[in-house]
């Protein structure tokens, strides 16, 4: 990646270009190793990234960003006791990958939402289902997804509900 990045950063441009060489790798053993390792490095990003980071990652303007979050193509997410939002980590790497791939290609203007444009699509854009929204915000959610998007949502709800289930079992 061309972009000059902090230390805090770095580790998020290695999670993206570990991810990246995970396509890549063929060995279903190698492939573990290399999940382990960035979930490792996603562990110590946390639930979300500040706004300013996030967009020296993509490429972007802090401003362009925003526009992105206001737009919904982009979830935010709140750290308990904290009015500040920040880029939800998991989304953000997933885009950021999206977006070096089109930038090796060639594409420079237009690579975040052509991006955004690919991964919803294709239903690769993590979403976070926060509890607790208003009426508005569900009507405005339900107004602007598709059947298919809910349906993909409730199927994640499903999943997920069984994954505690089991680990709620295994823990007595």
């Amino acid at each position: 990646m061309s972009v000059a990045v902090r230390a805090p950063d770095q580790v998020l441009a290695h999670a993206v270009e570990l991810r990246r060489v995970r396509r890549t790798v063929v060995d279903p053993d190698g492939r573990r190793r290399l999940g382990s390792v960035i979930r490792e490095l996603r562990a110590t990003v946390g639930v979300g990234v500040p706004k300013r980071r996030a967009a020296t990652l993509l490429g972007v303007s802090v401003q362009a960003l925003e526009r992105w979050v206001r737009s919904g193509a982009l979830p935010v997410v709140r750290k308990s006791g904290s009015s500040r939002e920040l880029i939800d980590a998991e989304a953000l790497l997933v885009v950021a990958e999206e977006v070096a791939q089109l930038r090796e290609q060639g594409v420079q203007r237009g690579a975040l939402a052509e991006a955004l444009r690919t991964l919803r699509a294709e239903g690769r854009l993590p979403r976070k289902l926060q509890p607790n929204q208003s009426a508005a915000e569900l009507r405005h959610e339900y107004l602007h997804t598709t059947p298919a998007d809910r349906l993909r949502a409730a199927a994640e709800l499903s999943e997920l509900a069984g994954a505690l289930a089991g680990r709620a079992k295994a823990g007595r």
